[in-house]
């Protein structure tokens, strides 16, 4: 998946700003794709030069002016294409650094492994913590969409990324 279209399928709710994009994109699609604000950056203004998005700005009187985004019709056409489009073929991460270190670990100290094992344990406590606050994030948007539909798949993704990080846990 590329940013863009996770950018556009958040756009394609609502409009909204810049940091709310990068809000809901943490609140929601960060759980199983990273980004950080200055790539969301980037890539809205490359889609709005692409013309997937169109943007305005709105004056306001005791903050800064905010550059608010909308999808556009070609926008909507980019993401429907994408999302009939054949799947990747892998489903797997396809880049681990925490596996290209163990794969490596035999040039360690077997102290310097156990370390490393107990603070890879650690992340996947957080993670699986993160992912119990899923549901509530996904309660919220669909509030704010007001689409069961769309609340259901959001679901899935948690549901998936929950067994995720529980499997990695357990391994």
């Amino acid at each position: 998946m590329s940013l863009k279209y996770g950018l556009l399928g958040l756009l394609n709710y609502f409009p909204m700003t810049g940091y709310a994009l990068s809000k809901t994109f943490q609140d929601s699609l960060s759980y199983f794709w990273q980004a950080q604000t200055s790539q969301i950056y980037r890539e809205l203004n490359q889609m709005e030069v692409d013309g997937w998005l169109s943007s305005r700005e709105e004056i306001q009187t005791e903050k800064p002016n905010k550059r608010v985004y909308s999808i556009t019709e070609q926008g909507i056409a980019a993401l429907q294409k994408w999302l009939v489009s054949e799947p990747p073929r892998e489903f797997l991460p396809t880049r681990s650094e925490i596996l290209l270190r163990i794969f490596f670990s035999a040039h360690s100290r077997v102290e310097d492994n156990l370390q490393m094992l107990h603070a890879i344990k650690e992340i996947y406590q957080l993670q699986c913590g993160q992912m119990d606050e899923a549901s509530e994030h996904i309660r919220h948007y669909a509030h704010l969409v007001g689409n069961e539909t769309d609340a259901f798949y959001w679901e899935l993704t948690a549901d998936f990324g929950r067994r995720y990080s529980k499997m990695c846990l357990d391994w």
